[in-house]
């Protein structure tokens, strides 16, 4: 039987039957079988990406405020120097941990890991500076609400019915102020149960040229008319042609019924 066996294997041998048969399984493609580790720089690359976005809506919120503080609301009752420190320092962090993602972890890992962040730094930077330059330019914003001016210049009886309504009655009357050497003043007067006085200007031009002396003459017609008064003590409300002097309290009712701008009458002296 083993001579069977022999003559069996030396026909198949003969033959090439047994060529091409493999001697062991063939050899494996390289795999790397190291440890599968967690990418940790997907994390800090993904923390760089959130502080980089914050720097850039810090930035845009600033670059906003500079265009219109008015009408922004609550983003423009915060200062300008509160956007600029938000913007920097998350841009400092955004820095950090895009230096962190691309150290951490066993080998080096790509240039691309943190760029999210450092494009969104680069946004937050340059809204920050546009911003900064329009501030600086245009200290009250580009865009600005139309100032509101509804006095009724065109009566003298009006302007003091309207003066009364909002402070209250001048007992004594309204009585007209010699204001000699100034041309362009269609109405001056005053009231000295109230402390009040107001001007009306003739044209846009009158108003422009005349409301600078007028107001530094205001020291010299309170003395004469003012009861006691301080020129600190006054305010100043003005409108496109006209001008109200009284007390804090008085001209910030007067301009909830008219209009116009309210500041201490020695702001600008």
């Amino acid at each position: 039987m083993a001579d069977g066996f022999n003559q069996l294997d030396q026909r198949l041998a003969d033959s090439g039957y047994d060529e091409g048969l493999p001697v062991s399984y063939p050899p494996r493609p390289d795999i790397d079988e190291r440890p599968i580790q967690i990418a940790h720089a997907n994390i800090w690359s993904r923390f760089a990406a959130v502080t980089g976005l914050v720097s850039a809506l810090a930035g845009a919120a600033l670059l906003a405020h500079a265009i219109a503080p008015s009408r922004l609301g609550v983003i423009g009752q915060v200062g300008i120097s509160a956007w600029v420190g938000v913007s920097v320092a998350f841009a400092l962090l955004t820095v950090i941990l895009v230096v962190i993602a691309r150290h951490s972890g066993t080998v080096p890992n790509r240039p691309s890991v943190g760029s999210a962040g450092i494009i969104l730094l680069i946004c937050g930077m340059l809204l920050t500076v546009a911003g900064l330059l329009i501030a600086n330019s245009f200290p009250k914003g580009i865009i600005k609400v139309p100032a509101r001016d509804e006095a009724p210049i065109s009566s003298a009886q009006a302007m003091t019915d309207g003066i009364d309504k909002a402070v209250g009655q001048c007992a004594s009357g309204w009585h007209d102020i010699g204001l000699d050497g100034y041309v362009g003043i269609s109405q001056a007067r005053y009231c000295t149960d109230t402390t009040m006085a107001y001007v009306v200007f003739d044209n846009d031009s009158a108003a422009s040229l005349a409301k600078g002396p007028i107001r530094a003459r205001v020291p010299d017609l309170l003395s004469r008319y003012g009861g006691g008064l301080q020129p600190q003590d006054l305010w100043l409300l003005t409108g496109k042609r006209w001008m109200v002097v009284g007390s804090k309290t008085q001209v910030t009712g007067l301009q909830g019924q008219w209009g116009g701008r309210a500041e201490p009458l020695m702001s600008q002296q």
